[in-house]
């Protein structure tokens, strides 16, 4: 019978295991050096070989560039007085058109009998900043009420075959559209009713009005994006009965959006330039400066007047 194995104690065996797991770390790591040494002088090779294939080929082309570089600085005079040129006539066309522009309006008011002067007396006597801001405001009510008219929903059907450069041809047929009062009933007309009286409230004289321009405003944003924007992102019966069904929202949204913001935009600008106006006991507007023929006429045609 052969020698039995004499049994090795815990401590033995945990160093035998702790010496062989530190062989494979140690070979590990070694694989790894040698890996990472291997990768760096790889790229230090591609380096090299890359720095001396552009050293070569500008030592070959330099001998080519002299002339080229001559060349070019013959030519640059020639093509910055080409630009320059071609600016000036662009300049040239500009001021040419915008001549013919004045001599066509002028000859214009010669033959309806208004002389140059008077046209610019009343621009600069009526066109303000707040006759400005009162027209864009009065223009943005106006179109608050007419875009309840308008459509503001949509189905597209078969949109995914439309999409790509099919899509930039023609668009997906659209059904089940909706004018935008229909989606509330209406409410955001007399909203826009409401909104041009108070534009002429401030115009005239009374900024108290401007609130409500404001009031209105938000009133539009809010109708939109509460109920028009929930309701137009729905397909409805259009999307169960046709395929590639997708709701879209049409222009009346986006015009109710756009009119509302500037009617709150209207409305604080309004006030700030109608401070110096008060209203007068018949109800008109008077200016608290004096008014421009007092200013512009000279003191010996007052006293004749």
């Amino acid at each position: 019978m052969g020698r039995r194995k004499k049994p090795r104690s815990r401590e033995e065996e945990l160093t035998a295991r702790t010496r062989a797991e530190a062989r494979a770390l140690s070979r590990k790591r070694r694989i790894e050096a040698r890996r990472a040494l291997r990768a760096q002088t790889r790229d230090l090779q591609l380096g090299t070989r890359v720095r001396g294939f552009r050293d070569q080929a500008r030592h070959l082309l330099r001998p080519l560039a002299r002339p080229v570089t001559t060349l070019l600085s013959v030519i640059a005079p020639f093509i910055s007085r080409s630009l320059l040129f071609a600016i000036q006539l662009l300049a040239a066309m500009i001021t040419m058109i915008m001549a013919l522009g004045q001599l066509v309006v002028t000859r214009i008011l010669r033959v309806i009998g208004v002389s140059g002067g008077t046209v610019a007396a009343w621009t600069r006597r009526n066109v303000t900043p707040r006759s400005t801001v009162a027209f864009v405001g009065a223009a943005a009510a106006i179109l608050l009420g007419v875009s309840q008219f308008a459509n503001y929903h949509g189905v597209a059907v078969d949109a995914p075959n439309y999409a790509g450069p099919v899509g930039n041809v023609a668009h997906a047929p659209l059904t089940g559209t909706e004018a935008a009062g229909s989606a509330h009933l209406w409410v955001l007309l007399p909203v826009a009713i409401l909104a041009l009286l108070c534009v002429i409230a401030v115009y005239r004289g009374d900024g108290r009005f401007a609130a409500g321009m404001v009031v209105c405003g938000i009133l539009g944003i809010a109708v939109a994006l509460a109920i028009d924007l929930p309701q137009g992102l729905k397909t409805g019966r259009a999307g169960i009965a046709f395929y590639g069904a997708q709701a879209e929202l049409l222009s009346g949204f986006w015009v109710e959006i756009a009119a509302s913001a500037v009617l709150i935009l209207c409305g604080c600008l309004l006030p700030v330039y109608s401070r110096g106006r008060a209203r007068s006991p018949r109800g008109g507007a008077t200016r608290s400066r004096a008014s421009h023929r007092d200013v512009e006429m000279p003191p010996g045609l007052q006293a004749e007047s």
